[in-house]
């Protein structure tokens, strides 16, 4: 890891998995958009990932899709 670099953590429904992310001027991404395992036909989908503000390691937690409607 550099210094402009850092190990995310997320922390979802099917376990944990670690990746590392650029920071953005030295500061953690607030949120991110990766693939996700899909259970609709045609694959799979989007998940929004934030960043859990009280954690120490740079924890995410799943938040949703992209432009979901959840009215």
């Amino acid at each position: 890891m550099s210094e402009s670099t850092y190990t995310a953590r997320l922390v979802g429904s099917t376990g944990t998995e670690t990746l590392e992310l650029e920071l953005t001027d030295g500061l953690p991404r607030k949120s991110i958009i990766r693939e996700g395992a899909g259970e609709r036909e045609g694959g799979s989908e989007d998940v929004v990932w934030e960043l859990v503000t009280d954690s120490d390691d740079y924890e995410y937690r799943e938040a949703g899709r992209p432009a979901a409607d959840y009215s």
